[in-house]
């Protein structure tokens, strides 16, 4: 499948504006904006294998002329709770015209649960395909130059159901010519080749299925409308209503009404070693006002096991449950099968040759039942064919590997583990498969069940008994890569790859704790760093206090200050100044430099003093005062600087 990048916004006109438009239809349906929001110039990045592009929340584009576009894990079942969005862009002027190759949806009540659903179609209708069920839709015609797709399953989807392949073709009407490999329509389309005469008009004037020889093995048409069958006499052209089938009464000439019909009772006890049985209402119509309940029990008095297959047609309210042994007992309840089941067979197993089948119909259902059959296993009926030991020389019983029937042969799907039904077939080479459809394309031995699709259908991963090495056997019998065993995450439908598995944490789990741990981490790194850049500068505030001073610094702090010139004039060491106060003897006298701490100058008066000296006109330090004379008349201290002198002279001088 081609995937390009998407144009911008230049690249179509409108092309945003279909975009947005895409986007909100999805939104209206889904119920989910994630799905639904495209990535404008995104080009879409390479998924795993069963999750693509268009299911992980992105819109993909389509721009190429012809490709292919399949449900998530074709060829494998889609899983439940999906969304998916394609968008296919023409040129201007472009139709765009889809064919389905294979379309297994889930059905429900108007596809409310699971479906598919295309849009813009072409007139005459001008709604919007929704589509659901195992049948081939007709050709979707678009209307305009762009086709939006949307695929959604349901979260209670069974996932039992295949999906989708379509292909598409993009051009404008009233070509020329076309390519080598494409035929041309009357109305000018140009279409793949093998389009031709395949039973869907996709030209839209049918000339693609003109001149067309019907298939050898076709059946000729039924003359009778439907809902309807004809009786089979050869001169007979007589139809009946369907609900006359098998009814008890034989309604044809020749009896072909009521042949090969199974029992239809409401319950009975069954003794063969195999038989089948129906619910009453396989060929009825809508039933009454009243419920239906029917229980079966099935005793081969065999001690081997007992296979048993059922054909659901159940309404939606309806529902089987098939029990081991005789009895309705809860604890051997083996499966509970509702309308999820129909269109595709159910096997199970009950261990001595005993189970129960207990019918439960509501009123008025629109279901049919359902036909069943069951046989010992190791024995094949007298139509079927034994599939053989699935190893030569293997003494076990051909038939306890299982059994199929002439339309079962080289149809493509393998009913015996050793795939002796699809051997021999003479649409393939010796030592090769064929594929399912008759497609007429086959496949190796090697190619068989290694989770790597070789068949277009992919019948090659269908079913598998075993698996190639290196991968892993499902309970679904679906090969899945050894590496995805025990990753914490289902690969398995029935998550049989994570069973067993020793501290399995999902992938999703450990990618949130890693995220987590980073933004912890982050975070823890910011919220130190700043407790160290605090703790740095508190550190260099304190050092600021407690660091030593130098030499210079200490001697500068201890020395004095000089003396205020309050001090000098009182000393007489300068002239007093007019404006100066004068010393008063009230006050404390001066302490001599460097006896004590000295008083520092106040009063504007002395700082004006100090401004107004230049800085050479300060005194010298004042010399230590004298002792001052005593007067021995009067007791009191006299200062006279001859006295003074004397004072100090030696003994004997006069």
């Amino acid at each position: 499948m081609e995937k390009r990048a998407a144009a911008g916004p230049e690249g179509a006109p409108g092309a945003r504006a279909q975009l947005a438009v895409v986007c909100l239809v999805n939104i209206v349906l889904t119920g989910r904006f994630s799905s639904a929001v495209p990535a404008l110039g995104e080009a879409s990045a390479s998924q795993p294998p069963l999750l693509t592009a268009a299911c992980s929340g992105q819109l993909e584009r389509h721009t190429a002329r012809r490709g292919v576009i399949y449900s998530p894990a074709w060829p494998l079942n889609y899983p439940p709770g999906t969304n998916c969005s394609w968008y296919i862009q023409g040129d201007r002027g472009d139709m765009i015209t889809i064919s389905f190759r294979n379309f297994d949806v889930e059905e429900s009540h108007q596809c409310s649960l699971d479906w598919l659903m295309l849009g813009p179609a072409a007139p005459p209708r001008q709604e919007a395909f929704r589509l659901c069920g195992s049948a081939i839709p007709p050709a979707f015609i678009s209307a305009r130059d762009h086709v939006w797709i949307f695929f959604h399953s349901d979260t209670s989807s069974s996932g039992q159901a295949q999906g989708f392949r379509l292909s598409y073709i993009r051009g404008k009407l009233g070509q020329a010519s076309c390519q080598a490999d494409e035929f041309r329509c009357d109305n000018g389309k140009c279409l793949p080749g093998p389009w031709q005469c395949n039973t869907v008009d996709e030209c839209g004037d049918g000339s693609d299925e003109g001149n067309c020889s019907a298939p050898a093995s076709e059946p000729p048409g039924s003359l009778c409308p439907g809902g309807t069958f004809p009786c089979s006499g050869a001169r007979s052209t007589r139809c009946l209503p369907a609900e006359r089938r098998c009814d008890g009464t034989q309604d044809c000439g020749d009896g072909s009404d009521e042949a090969g019909c199974p029992d239809l009772a409401c319950g009975r006890r069954l003794g063969s070693f195999y038989g089948s049985f129906a619910s009453p209402d396989l060929f009825g119509a809508a039933r009454g006002p009243s419920d239906l309940h029917c229980t079966w029990l099935v005793d081969t008095q065999d001690p081997r096991r007992v296979l048993l297959q059922l054909e659901l047609r159940l309404g939606y309210d309806d529902y089987v449950q098939v029990y081991e042994g005789l009895g309705e007992r809860g604890d051997r309840l083996l499966q509970t099968l509702s309308y999820r089941s129909n269109h595709r067979p159910v096997s199970l197993e009950a261990a001595q040759g005993r189970l129960t089948v207990a019918y439960h119909a509501r009123a008025r259902s629109a279901g049919h039942g359902f036909n069943a059959t069951y046989q010992v296993k190791g024995y094949c009926l007298p139509w079927e064919q034994p599939c053989g030991s699935s190893r030569e020389g293997d003494a076990e019983d051909p038939g306890e590997q299982g059994c199929f029937s002439e339309p079962q042969r080289c149809d493509g799907w393998w009913h015996c583990a050793s795939g002796r039904d699809e051997q021999g077939c003479p649409a393939c080479p010796p030592d090769q498969y064929p594929c399912e459809g008759g497609s007429g394309l086959c496949y190796t031995p090697a190619d068989r069940c290694n989770n790597q699709k070789s068949c277009p259908d992919g019948a090659d991963e269908k079913n598998c008994f075993s698996c190639q090495p290196g991968t892993f056997h499902c309970g679904t019998n679906l090969c899945i890569f050894e590496t995805w065993r025990c990753d914490g995450q289902e690969d398995c439908q029935d998550g049989s790859d994570e069973h067993g598995c020793l501290a399995a944490v999902p992938r999703k789990v450990i990618t949130a704790a890693l995220i987590g741990s980073l933004v912890c981490g982050l975070l823890l790194i910011i919220a130190l760093g700043c407790a160290f850049k605090l703790y740095s500068l508190r550190t260099q505030e304190y050092r600021a206090f407690e660091t030593q001073m130098t030499r210079l610094e200490a001697e500068f702090v201890r020395r004095e200050a000089p003396p205020s010139y309050g001090q000098l004039i009182a000393q007489g060491l300068i002239p007093p100044v007019e404006d100066f106060p004068v010393y008063s003897a009230s006050q404390p006298p001066p302490h001599p430099p460097g006896l004590g701490a000295t008083e520092p100058a106040h009063g504007h008066a002395a700082t004006d003093a100090q401004t107004r000296l230049p800085p050479r006109a300060l005194p010298p330090p004042p010399r230590p005062p004298l002792e001052p004379a005593v007067s021995p008349a009067a007791g009191t201290a006299r200062a006279d600087p001859a006295a003074d002198g004397r004072a100090h002279l030696p003994d004997g001088a006069g």
